[in-house]
């Protein structure tokens, strides 16, 4: 498990995120998000779930179970190190079904709120059409990566993590009776234009498992030099308007006092 902790100069710390990066991604891609909360007051502990090892796994069932357990290792890392302070999550994409899958197979894990941002829950037809390529992950073959090359890992992805992260989806899409996954106040950030993820089926997976979850349209998203709808975790993928909305909504949604209940 590689983890890096960023830990805020605010007096009176408000919470502790655990922030979970997408598919082929540095961790790093996430550092201007963890700049924001970090100066709001929020602790935050970043997931690598990179591996560019001789010995990385190439089996997509190993791949998966890495990323599993890097996750709950780090979620055991944050609850240990600061045991009084409210503990949420920020995923993106994969780090976003990661989350999901977790919370799935092991229900004492809960968060006290979480953002989950592009989550690929439901994947568009011509996303699908990779699926048809995974069998060929044991020759080790890779596809070209679309990501920018500031935050992409690698040129390429490898069809084994692409098969790991379908696993992951077919995984998730009933999550039957979690009352843990269910009650967690959810904001979920998604492009109606993200290439993707299918922006309909994420709304129909969230009703379909009756998620007390709120999904949201990004807001004032400017067109860039190199347009990639799934990206939104830099101001350089949205333009300032849009990350400006959204960081707003994303600290917002973690230090705001919970809704009082009526008797």
């Amino acid at each position: 498990m590689m983890t890096t902790l960023f830990e805020t100069t605010v007096q009176a710390p408000r919470g502790v995120v655990l922030v979970t990066h997408g598919l082929n991604n540095k961790p790093e891609a996430m550092d201007a998000l963890i700049r924001v909360l970090v100066r709001e007051g929020l602790h935050c502990l970043r997931i690598s779930l990179y591996r560019d090892a001789p010995d990385a796994p190439a089996d997509s069932r190993a791949i998966t179970d890495g990323w599993i357990s890097d996750f709950t290792q780090a979620y055991d890392e944050l609850r240990a190190r600061y045991p009084l302070q409210p503990i949420y999550n920020v995923g993106y994409s994969l780090g976003a079904l990661v989350a999901i899958r977790c919370l799935q197979i092991r229900p004492a894990l809960t968060f006290d709120r979480m953002v989950l941002l592009a989550p690929p829950v439901a994947i568009t037809r011509s996303a699908n059409l990779v699926r048809l390529l995974t069998p060929l992950a044991r020759l080790g073959l890779a596809l070209p990566s679309v990501a920018p090359a500031e935050i992409r890992a690698r040129r390429g992805t490898p069809l084994a993590e692409y098969a790991a992260m379908f696993g992951l989806v077919d995984a998730v899409q009933t999550l039957d009776d979690h009352e843990n996954i269910r009650n967690i106040q959810t904001r979920v950030f998604l492009d109606a234009e993200d290439k993707m993820v299918r922006y309909a089926g994420v709304l129909d997976w969230i009703a379909t498992n009756r998620l007390a979850w709120v999904a949201e349209t990004l807001r004032r998203r400017l067109p860039t030099a190199r347009p990639y709808r799934h990206l939104m975790i830099s101001e350089t993928s949205l333009g300032r308007p849009a990350w400006e909305d959204l960081t707003a909504d994303i600290v917002t949604h973690f230090t705001e006092p919970a809704p009082v209940l009526e008797s």
